[in-house]
């Protein structure tokens, strides 16, 4: 299913006709001295008509930062709006057309930014295929839908028959306006993870890369131009991709290294030895990665890019996006970055202290159920814990001066400590029951985790910061 839309200048209407349109885009600007008088009027018709919105910049020959500064300062846009830079101009060189697209994106980073330009400029003047977050492609000589390139694109004009035509490649203008947004494509009743899950296995198991005698496999790709940064190693930009196109980019960072990654998510207290599904797996210390998509008792299954099709070689650098099988406990499987979906929903994971709060289930295989049933086998406390605040303060005046292992409490402290741990702050062997200089740098640790600043941001517990820990590895705080 296409999406029908247009797009307007000062040419049109101010109250153009967008009867059954999806998106409209509203020429905004050109060089740094015009402004379209019409842009407040015609943005404002296509918003009361529940159409997505758009705003282009014309560019032209001279300084692409002021051209940049101009257009997002003088267009009418709001959140949630697309930018486009309008390259037709051959005065415009394809290095001033991606410094445009990137000083855009800079001064509007939470915007989508794409691209628009004629089907004869992407494939003959062109020479970089960068495109910020899409095209927006115009070629009048094929069927809406159908423009002759082979690039991905995301709308097409097909059409300057009295207005020009469009179509965009969404399924729904749902998706249409989650991916403007930047929020997660929800369908009511199924989970943030499974959306993903499905996106994933949904991409062609092939190779992706052209192949050279002089160069080997080149690195270039679909998924390269995507992420903005192509003819480079992809595995992770894979990994991001995927999130990227469900509208999950934001839980998790935008990286095209795996230890980077790794680290990002410790600090974060989102790293597993346990395989989940969508997590990231860190394959050799950061050699590779792939996104989980399965497990059970033994193995875990994954699917990722720059790899090769199992049993197949290629002279070790990796050429399309494959899915394979390996042991668990296979040296080469370093740990896990298990994100936290904005749903709150946990996807399927084997991991008993799951940081997210799951409870681990014993195999999960796509296409399983939305909600997979609990490996019977995970003992479940009949009551959650019960933690009082005047135990733990009593217990960290006491056993932090004291000698190393004193308790006091240690019932009570072990429930913080297990917690600490599994937030990926304290190392299980401090999981001992003793306020100890570690357990109390820990908590603190978690304070400023949750925002806690100045005074607040220290090892003693106090009842507002306690009942957060308590909300995320469900135990009662009184």
């Amino acid at each position: 299913m296409m999406l029908s839309g247009i797009d307007v200048s000062a040419y049109q209407s101010s109250t153009p006709d967008v009867t059954g349109k999806a998106f409209v885009f509203v020429k905004a600007t050109e060089g740094v001295s015009y402004v379209n008088p019409e842009q407040a009027d015609q943005a404002a018709t296509a918003r009361a008509a529940g159409a997505v919105v758009g705003f282009y910049h014309f560019a032209r020959p001279g300084d692409i930062q002021a051209q940049a500064q101009y257009f997002v300062d003088q267009c009418a846009s709001v959140d949630g709006d697309i930018l486009a830079v309008d390259w037709e101009d051959s005065g415009v060189s394809c290095a001033d057309k991606d410094k445009l697209l990137k000083a855009v994106k800079a001064l509007r980073p939470t915007h989508k930014v794409v691209l628009y330009c004629g089907r004869n400029f992407w494939l003959n003047v062109d020479t970089t295929s960068y495109c910020e977050d899409g095209l927006w492609i115009a070629d009048y000589s094929h069927p809406a839908g159908s423009p002759a390139i082979q690039h991905p694109w995301l709308f097409h004009q097909f059409s300057q028959d009295g207005v020009d035509q469009d179509v965009a490649n969404f399924a729904t203008v749902d998706a249409l306006k989650a991916w403007a947004t930047g929020t997660p494509v929800s369908t009511p009743g199924v989970p943030l993870w499974r959306t993903l899950l499905d996106h994933v296995q949904a991409i062609p198991e092939k190779i992706y890369e052209t192949w050279s005698t002089s160069e080997g496999w080149d690195n270039h790709t679909p998924f390269g131009v995507e992420y903005g940064e192509d003819g480079v190693s992809w595995c992770v930009i894979f990994d991001w991709d995927m999130f990227h196109d469900c509208g999950l980019d934001a839980i998790v960072p935008k990286t095209d290294n795996v230890n980077s990654f790794t680290s990002w998510a410790k600090a974060r207290g989102q790293w597993s030895l346990y395989p989940s599904v969508g997590a990231w797996v860190n394959f050799e210390g950061g050699a590779h990665t792939e996104i989980v998509v399965g497990f059970d008792g033994t193995n875990v299954v994954t699917k990722g890019g720059n790899s090769i099709q199992a049993g197949a070689t290629d002279n070790g650098q990796g050429n399309g996006v494959w899915t394979h099988t390996r042991a668990r406990t296979d040296p080469k499987v370093t740990g896990y970055f298990a994100p936290r979906f904005p749903d709150g929903v946990c996807p399927p994971t084997a991991d008993p202290k799951d940081p997210r709060g799951g409870a681990a289930v014993t195999s999960y295989t796509w296409p399983g159920p939305v909600v997979p049933e609990t490996n019977p086998s995970t003992p479940k406390p009949a009551t959650a814990p019960v933690v009082h605040l005047a135990n733990l303060v009593a217990a960290r005046k006491k056993d932090l001066p004291a000698r190393t292992g004193h308790t006091t409490h240690p019932t009570e402290v072990r429930v913080i400590e297990n917690a600490l741990h599994a937030e990926g702050l304290l190392d299980k062997k401090w999981v001992d029951g003793s306020w100890g200089t570690e357990t109390d740098k820990a908590y603190k640790a978690f304070r400023v985790r949750m925002g806690f600043t100045g005074k607040d941001a220290s090892g003693d517990p106090g009842i507002k910061s306690l009942k957060m820990l308590a909300k995320r590895h469900k135990f009662t705080a009184k």
